[in-house]
């Protein structure tokens, strides 16, 4: 998919405040037929637009009621120091989030668990035999001030490759 169209952002835009929404009032909302907006939306997923689908659930619905921002500071930056590590958050049920990132710290992480022995337990798991980490600080979140795990539809996308 080389260019998306204004028709193509409003859909990016609707879909992404409500994923839920029908196809029929989907449609209305952007002034297409449901046909028509059932195969635009087609197009943007097969051109990796919409990579998929998800629902946001309430940590605290599952008993997470302790949650934390984790920066880690690697020894070593190659792959071949980090692929293991890696592997290891992204097996890791309470880590919902995991950056690799530039500056100070290596690794960003959000970690949702249900209470100080549990994250004492994960950060056993996690970083005492892990020995590419120099070191980790905790963040435990206070509030959620906002959460719209989304990109804007306003910027202007590139093909997926």
């Amino acid at each position: 998919m080389s260019e998306i169209d204004r028709i193509d952002r409003l859909l990016l835009s609707e879909l992404r405040r409500d994923a839920d929404i029908g196809n029929a009032r989907l449609a209305d909302r952007v002034g297409l037929s449901p046909s028509a907006c059932l195969r635009r939306v087609r197009r943007l997923k097969q051109a990796g637009l919409l990579r998929r689908v998800v629902a946001l659930v309430d940590g605290h619905a599952f008993g997470n009621d302790l949650s934390a921002i984790v920066t880690v500071s690697f020894l070593r930056h190659a792959p071949e120091y980090r692929a293991s590590f890696h592997r290891k958050l992204r097996e890791e049920p309470a880590v919902s989030m995991a950056y690799s990132v530039s500056g100070d710290v290596s690794a960003v992480l959000q970690v949702d668990v249900a209470d100080m022995a549990a994250f004492n337990a994960l950060t056993a798991r996690l970083f005492d035999d892990a020995p590419n980490v120099a070191a980790f600080t905790t963040h435990f979140i206070m509030g959620t001030v906002k959460q719209e795990p989304v990109v804007p539809a306003t910027s202007r996308p590139v093909a997926a490759p």
